[in-house]
C-alpha cells in the first residue's frame, strides 16, 4: 500500500488486461449467432423439400377433369358420291336408318349403274373372245385341217412333176424345131404355176402345223388388253354402286331413291358395338395419362356417371373444340384428345347420344 498523499501512476497494462472480459464475450455473442442461424437455414431447407414433395403427391393424385363428347370408336363415316362434278344420283337406296349392315354390302345403286354394267358385261366377252384365240394359236389348228392341207400338197407335186416333163419334153422338141414356139411357152408356164402353188401350199401346212411366235405374242397382248378394259369396267360398276365399308348402323340418310346427292352425301355409318367419350385433357396435364387409367363419364341429363377406360392418348397439341356448358364462347385453350372407351353394357344408351357433350374425370 502506499503512503498517504503520494502520487498514483497510471498502468497501461493493467488497463489493457481489464478490457479484455468484454471483448470475449461480444465476440462469443455473435459466434452464437452466426450459429445459430446456419442451423435454422440447415433445418429448414429439408423440411420445405418435403412440403414440396407432399403437394407434388397431392396434385398426381388429383383426377384430372375435361370436357368431352360421345362418339363411336369406329367414326361416323360419311357416304358420298364418288364424283359430284358428275352430278350424282341416287337411282335405288336398299337400306334405311337404324338397319344393320355388313361389310361389302350393297346399299344401293346410283344413276349410272346400269350403264357401267353394260360396259363390264360387254368387257368381260371381250377377254373371253382373247383368251380363246390365245388358246387357238397356243394349240395350233385342227387335225382335220392339217390333214386336208397335206393332201393338197401331195396332189400339186404329182401336177407339178407331170408338168415338169411336159416342159422338159416340149423344150427338147422345140430345140430340134419339132415343135412349135406357143406349145413350148404354154408347156413353161404351166409347171411354173404347178411349182408356185406347191411351194405355197407348203407354206400353208407349216403355218397350220407351227405357232410363230408372232401369233403368241399379239394373241398374249389381246388378252391382257381385255383384262385391263375388264378391271377398268369393275372399278366404273363398283363406284355406281353404294357398298358399306364397315360393319354397322346406318345412322341417317341424306339423299334417298331418286334425288340428288347434295354435301351432306347419302348417308352415315357407324358401328356402335364400341363407344367412346373423347376428352380434351389440358395440355398441362396430358402427361399424366396413361392408357389403361379409370374413367367416369357424366352426360347432362342422366343421372348415373359412365365407367370408361382410356384406351387412347393422342399424339398431337391443339385446340380446343368443346364449348364450356356456361359458356357461349370456346375458350381458347390447347389440349390433347385423350379417347375412353365406355362400358359396353351402355351401349343402348350410349349409342344414341352420338356427339352429346360429356364430361370426364380420369383418376390417375
Amino acid at each position: 500500500m502506499l503512503p498517504s498523499g503520494s502520487p498514483v501512476l497510471h498502468n497501461p497494462i493493467q488497463g489493457e488486461t481489464n478490457m479484455i472480459p468484454s471483448a470475449k464475450f461480444f465476440t462469443l455473442i455473435l459466434i452464437f449467432l452466426g450459429s445459430f442461424i446456419t442451423l435454422f437455414f440447415c433445418a429448414s431447407v429439408p423440411l420445405r423439400a418435403e412440403n414440396a414433395e407432399v403437394k407434388l403427391s397431392d396434385r398426381d393424385l388429383k383426377p384430372i377433369g375435361a370436357l368431352a363428347w360421345i362418339e363411336p370408336k369406329s367414326r361416323v363415316l360419311k357416304i358420298g358420291a364418288p364424283n359430284p362434278l358428275e352430278g350424282a344420283r341416287v337411282a335405288r337406296l336398299d337400306v334405311g336408318e337404324g338397319d344393320l349392315v355388313q361389310k361389302g354390302q350393297i346399299l344401293g345403286v346410283f344413276s349410272t349403274y346400269d350403264r357401267n354394267k353394260s360396259s363390264y358385261e360387254a368387257a368381260e366377252a371381250n377377254l373371253k373372245l382373247a383368251l380363246a384365240t390365245l388358246e387357238k394359236v397356243k394349240t395350233g389348228n385342227r387335225k382335220s385341217d392339217i390333214l386336208s392341207q397335206k393332201q393338197t400338197v401331195v396332189s400339186l407335186r404329182v401336177d407339178e412333176d407331170a408338168a415338169k416333163k411336159e416342159f422338159l419334153r416340149l423344150e427338147n422338141l422345140y430345140q430340134a424345131q419339132l415343135s412349135s414356139k406357143s406349145q413350148y411357152d404354154t408347156a413353161k408356164a404351166n409347171y411354173g404355176r404347178l411349182s408356185a402353188q406347191r411351194k405355197a401350199a407348203e407354206a400353208s401346212l407349216e403355218s397350220l402345223e407351227n405357232v410363230r411366235p408372232d401369233d403368241l405374242a399379239i394373241a398374249e397382248s389381246q388378252v391382257s388388253v381385255a383384262r385391263s378394259e375388264v378391271d377398268v369396267a369393275k372399278a366404273n360398276l363398283d363406284l355406281s354402286a353404294i357398298i358399306a365399308p364397315i360393319d354397322g348402323t346406318i345412322i341417317t340418310i341424306y339423299a334417298r331413291s331418286s334425288e340428288s346427292v347434295g354435301d351432306n352425301g347419302i348417308l352415315d355409318i357407324a358401328d356402335l358395338n364400341v363407344m367412346d367419350a373423347v376428352a380434351e385433357v389440358d395440355e398441362n396435364d396430358i402427361l399424366r395419362v396413361q392408357k389403361g387409367q379409370k374413367a367416369k363419364i357424366s352426360i347432362p341429363g342422366l343421372e348415373n356417371e359412365f365407367d370408361g377406360v382410356v384406351r387412347e392418348v393422342g399424339g398431337q397439341i391443339k385446340r380446343n373444340s368443346v364449348l364450356d356448358f356456361n359458356s357461349s364462347q370456346i375458350l381458347d385453350t390447347r389440349v390433347v384428345e385423350v379417347r375412353i372407351e365406355l362400358d359396353r353394357s351402355q351401349n343402348g344408351i350410349t349409342g344414341r347420344l352420338i356427339n352429346k357433350k360429356a364430361r370426364a374425370r380420369i383418376i390417375p
